[in-house]
């Protein structure tokens, strides 16, 4: 049975503060790889791994206050997505980290008759799920 993650039964915790207004958390994981040919053949005999980046982006309505001051500080901070999901023993819990992770950039909107919504761009050193 597959796992049917749904942002109604998600949390998203910063540093261990639940953030507020979240809309929208999303990031890659990124792990870029050069292949090794087999001399005289044309073909792959084994793959060399570079190193791995994680790079994200948190939108909230308004602002995200430990957000803005970890962005001000240049601090570092760790996410913690945490999902539950209907599991063969019933509700179970999908849990996803990601550490030592900065701010690199930050955006701000706000339309006409709409609400502000501010965009946080991170990366992150790691990524461990479990």
């Amino acid at each position: 049975m597959p796992k049917i993650l749904s942002a109604n039964r998600s949390k998203v915790l910063i540093d261990g503060e639940p953030v507020e207004g979240l809309q929208d958390i999303s990031f890659v994981t990124d792990r870029p790889s050069q292949d090794i040919a087999a001399i005289g053949e044309a073909e792959r005999i084994g793959i060399i791994f570079g190193t791995t980046r994680v790079t994200g982006v948190i939108k909230a309505r308004s602002t995200v206050a430990v957000l803005d001051e970890k962005f001000n500080t240049n601090q570092s901070f760790q996410v913690v997505i945490s999902t539950n999901f209907d599991g063969a023993d019933g509700e179970e819990e999908n849990v996803i980290s990601l550490q030592e992770c900065y701010g690199h950039g930050k955006r701000f909107a706000m339309g006409v008759g709409g609400v502000a919504e501010t965009l946080y761009d991170f990366s992150a050193t790691r990524e461990s799920a479990g």
